[in-house]
C-alpha cells in the first residue's frame, strides 16, 4: 500500500489512485452531515458568483468566508446548522463554497477519485477503503488560508494509524509525521488548533463538538475524476 499526505493543497501532488481530502473544520465535516440527513448530492465551486450561477430548483447554497456565512447563501458552512435543518436538506442538491475545503477538493477531483473525509466519517471511510483494497492513496489537507492545520493533519494521522497496518506501506516523510499525531487526545488538538480557537471565540461551539465526534455518522462521500459531484458511496 503506498500512503502519501499532503499537508496543503499544491500543484505538485504524485497520481494516486484514489484522493481523500480533509477539512475537519469545517468543509467535509458539512459534506458527511449533508449526505447523512438525505441530501442528494453536494457540488464544489471555489467562488460564490459560480454559485449562484448553478443554483436551480431543489437547489441549497451553502458556504463561508473568513468563517462567516455568504451573502446571499442558504446556510453557512457549518455542520450543526444542517443537522438542525435535517428536514430541509432531504433530496436536495447542495453547492458548496468554503476559504479552504473548495480548492483542495477541485484539485484533488481534477487527478482522480475523491472521497472527503473528516474524523465524522473516519470509519466508514476506511472500511469502504480497506473493503475495496485500495492501496494507492493520496491524503490531501486542507489547511487554513494557506497554513497548515493541526486537525486536519491529526484527522489524517487517524486513518493512517489503521491504513499503516496493511501489506507493504510506502510513506512519505508527511505521513510518518501524521501518524505520530494519530494518539494526541482529540481533546487537546481541540485545545490547540488556532482555527478551532477563532470558530470558538466566533461562538461556533456546537461546530466544533460535532467536528470532533469521531464516526458519528456511516457516509462516504465520493465523486469520481472530474466529476465534482460527492455523493455516498456511488458504484465505482
Amino acid at each position: 500500500m503506498r500512503l502519501y499526505t499532503y499537508f496543503l493543497p499544491k500543484e505538485n501532488i504524485e497520481t494516486h489512485k484514489y484522493y481523500i481530502v480533509i477539512d475537519t473544520l469545517r468543509a467535509t465535516s458539512s459534506i458527511a452531515t449533508a449526505l447523512s440527513v438525505g441530501c442528494d448530492s453536494i457540488t464544489i465551486v471555489n467562488n460564490p458568483e459560480k454559485a449562484f450561477e448553478l443554483k436551480g430548483e431543489h437547489t441549497l447554497l451553502l458556504g463561508e468566508r473568513n468563517a462567516m456565512k455568504i451573502s446571499g447563501f442558504d446556510y453557512s458552512n457549518s455542520p450543526s446548522e444542517i443537522l438542525k435543518n435535517a428536514a430541509h436538506f432531504k433530496n436536495k442538491k447542495i453547492i458548496l463554497c468554503t476559504t479552504n475545503g473548495s480548492k483542495s477538493l477541485l484539485l484533488a477531483n481534477s487527478k482522480g477519485i475523491t472521497i472527503a473525509a473528516s474524523l465524522i466519517n473516519l470509519k466508514a471511510v476506511l472500511q469502504y477503503l480497506l473493503t475495496r483494497k485500495i492501496d494507492d492513496i493520496g491524503i490531501i489537507c486542507s489547511g487554513t488560508d494557506g497554513n497548515v492545520s493541526l486537525e486536519d493533519v491529526f484527522t489524517a494521522g487517524r486513518l493512517l494509524s489503521v491504513l499503516s497496518k496493511q501489506d507493504i506501506t510506502y510513506f512519505n516523510d508527511e505521513s510518518y509525521i501524521a501518524l505520530n499525531m494519530a494518539n494526541i487526545p482529540h481533546a487537546r488538538i481541540l485545545q490547540y488548533s488556532i482555527h478551532a480557537q477563532k470558530l470558538k471565540k466566533m461562538g461556533l461551539d456546537k461546530d466544533l463538538t460535532m467536528c470532533f465526534n469521531e464516526s458519528l455518522f456511516n457516509v462516504v462521500p465520493i465523486s469520481k475524476m472530474n466529476k465534482n459531484e460527492f455523493k455516498s458511496k456511488i458504484d465505482i
